[in-house]
């Protein structure tokens, strides 16, 4: 029979528990001994008369046997004494009329001892019987008992053990508040500090701010001129070919190279220069792909996941596993390290710029995205609502909207203005890239791990087609005419698709190249005339767009790589590995 104990609470629990055990052992003896005792006290006495009855019964035979031999004797005796019919003489007499009655009750009294002792066997039988089941009944609850009495000694041992954790646990209790005493104090000082810096902080970047305006204000100046310059150059050579017989004009190499050196990395002046209505667009000589190790260097603690050049070539950011988004220029034959942007809670998983360059994205693993300024270096934004890591980001036309891809199953357009998701699209399967085919960003396309590429219009939320490829897509990128889709692939392969057709129109691949990871990114050159990825083993491939004809394979890296991404003139690619390293490679 199972006990429950209530633990009552009082000064001393162990005595409290021990009392109420003793007294419910007492309550429920009383409970199962009083009710049995009449019983076996009658037991008792039913015992007692059946022995009693056994030596009446005994002495009552020989009582009959001496009563029958008295009446033998007698008999005999009549016999002997008178002649004639002795049986008629005796049946007649009064002793034998005496003797015959005397014997008629000893057997009277005899039939009821039988009797009664046949009752007091059934009795004795049924109280046995009651008696086993009652020992039965008393064995199972001495085994209860038992078991209950471990349980007890087992809930001793418990209750001690919880007592020792209190102790501890009121200890410790006790520790953590004195140590967040002495943290709020801390923070308390930090709070002020943190205060004082921003102040001072904001005063800097005011000035700062103001010594940039003005250093590009002279660089607008000198460019200006520079730009008069190259103009009269130009100008003279077209007359002097005009004059002379038609002969092909030789490529002005050395004064394109002059306006790139001019065009020198810089956070704000290159930027500046990039959106200057008076300058031409960029002119691409491309002779040959960037093959050339000009820098290499490790940029961050961790891998380095990502790594993109912004629009106009003038500097390159890095994101990496250390939580870490860097932004670097390429001066004095070095990258330097211009701005280290912090905030993410886990590794930066993509990068991207908007078309001004006013503002970089950052996705990471934390299922966050995050926007800071280029100039600044400030965390403007952080816009959550994804359930898992994001790998995919990417600014619309609208530098105020991009859109994102995640490992929950989704893409979401946000709005910075409103600080919001605009439109959730549910893909049902994890996206790991997507670009967007139009500019004014209706049309996403974007890659999943179930080997599809889907294509969503982002007006109404409608999926409009699908391509299935042989593994899953790590990356897409588009051409600069946009009329073809690169699709990297697990299957160690990278698709281009007719975007007029949604049709694989080129494959390229190679012996030993082999897609890293998940992540792995592959990217068109930016006169679209070349595809190129990197491999496993540290190599980096190059294939012909036109043909999947591989051009060239180059390895200084030690590492895995995952990410390339072209210099807008064509003739640099910047590349990173899974140990840390990041390296530019050049055609000259």
């Amino acid at each position: 029979m199972a006990l429950k104990i209530n633990m009552a609470t009082s000064m001393d629990p162990s005595m409290s528990w021990k009392k109420t055990i003793q007294m419910r052992i007492r309550r429920r003896n009383e409970k199962e001994s009083i009710p049995f005792k009449a019983l076996f006290e009658t037991h008792l006495r039913l015992a007692n008369q059946i022995e009693a009855s056994r030596s009446q019964n005994v002495q009552l035979h020989v009582q009959v046997e001496r009563l029958q031999q008295e009446n033998t004797d007698l008999q005999s005796k009549g016999l002997s004494s008178s002649p004639g019919p002795v049986e008629n003489v005796g049946k007649g007499s009064a002793a034998y009329r005496q003797l015959e009655q005397k014997c008629f009750k000893l057997n009277e009294e005899l039939t009821d001892v039988h009797r009664k002792k046949g009752e007091n066997a059934q009795q004795l039988i049924d109280l046995t019987a009651l008696l086993k089941t009652k020992e039965s009944e008393l064995q199972k609850n001495e085994e209860s008992l038992n078991e209950a009495l471990i349980r007890v000694g087992a809930y001793e041992d418990e209750i001690r053990n919880l007592e020792m954790a209190v102790l501890e646990l009121r200890k410790t209790n006790e520790d953590l508040r004195d140590e967040l005493q002495n943290m709020t104090l801390l923070c308390s000082k930090n709070e002020e500090s943190l205060y004082r810096l921003q102040a001072e902080n904001a005063e800097l970047v005011t000035r700062v701010m103001d010594e940039k305006g003005r250093d590009a204000d002279i660089l607008n100046s000198t460019n200006a001129i520079i730009q008069e310059v190259l103009n009269d150059k130009m100008k003279k050579a077209l007359e002097e070919a005009a004059s002379e017989t038609p002969t092909p004009m030789p490529e002005p190499k050395s004064s394109i190279g002059e306006g790139r050196k001019l065009l020198r990395p810089g956070s704000m002046s290159a930027s500046t220069l990039s959106r200057a209505p008076s300058l031409p667009p960029p002119v691409s000589f491309v002779m040959s792909v960037p093959d050339k190790n000009i820098a290499q260097f490790e940029a961050h603690d961790g891998e380095v996941h990502t790594v993109k050049f912004c629009p106009s070539g003038a500097f390159f950011a890095t994101g990496g596993a250390d939580r870490k988004l860097k932004l670097w220029e390429f001066l004095n034959n070095s990258c330097q390290n211009s701005a280290v942007l912090f905030g993410s809670n886990l590794a930066v998983t993509c990068i991207d710029f908007d078309d001004q360059e006013n503002l970089i994205l950052g996705a990471a693993n934390d299922c966050t995205i995050r926007i800071w300024g280029t100039h600044d270096h400030r965390l403007r934004q952080t816009l959550t609502g994804h359930s898992n890591k994001v790998l995919a980001a990417k600014f619309l036309s609208d530098p105020n909207k991009f859109v994102s891809g995640s490992h929950d199953r989704t893409l979401k357009i946000w709005d910075l203005r409103s600080r919001a998701c605009t439109r959730t699209m549910f893909a049902g399967s994890m996206c790991n890239d997507l670009v967007t085919s139009d500019g004014a960003g209706t049309n996403i396309i974007s890659g999943h791990v179930d080997k599809k590429i889907r294509f969503w219009d982002a007006r109404s939320n409608a999926r409009t087609k699908e391509i299935l490829l042989n593994g899953k897509v790590t990356s897409l990128d588009l051409s600069p005419d946009r009329q073809s889709l690169l699709a990297c692939t697990r299957d160690d392969a990278l698709k281009i698709v007719d975007l007029r057709t949604n049709q694989v129109i080129t494959s390229c691949s190679a012996e030993g190249f082999k897609v890293a990871c998940d992540y792995t990114r592959a990217a068109f050159s930016p006169d679209g005339e070349y595809v190129t990825a990197g491999s496993q083993d540290g190599s980096i491939f190059y294939w012909k767009a036109k043909n999947g004809e591989m051009e060239k394979q180059i390895k200084d890296h030690k590492g895995p790589v995952i990410c390339v991404s072209w210099h807008p003139s064509c003739r640099q690619l910047i590349s990173c590995d899974r140990a840390k390293n990041v390296i530019l490679w050049a055609d000259f």
